[in-house]
């Protein structure tokens, strides 16, 4: 044990309160960034609007359906729109994300 200044013991490897080391922290002040090797392809704005339209119109349809699906009733187009859905938000996906 070594004694400091004050007469309090401490043990070795250790540091007085006021001589603790700070740790180093990464500055975090800005907001989060992505960075990417390929430059982002341009976004075709006006097809993705299209296909978003698209994609709301048949998401809005879809529960009503549902509704009489569990009564008894399956509409012959209810799987060829939610497989449509499917098609639509992979490609929204794609274009907006590559």
């Amino acid at each position: 044990m070594l004694l400091q200044q004050g007469g309090t013991p401490t043990l070795p490897g250790t540091f007085p309160p006021q001589q603790q080391p700070k740790p180093s922290l990464p500055d975090i002040t800005g907001p989060p960034t992505v960075t990417r090797k390929e430059p982002r392809l341009k976004i075709n704005a006006a097809k993705a609007r299209e296909e978003a339209n698209e994609l709301a119109k048949l998401a809005e349809s879809i529960p009503p359906d549902v509704n009489k699906a569990t009564s008894g009733q399956l509409p012959q187009d209810l799987l060829t729109r939610l497989k449509q859905i499917e098609k639509l938000s992979k490609q929204l996906r794609r274009e907006i994300a590559p």
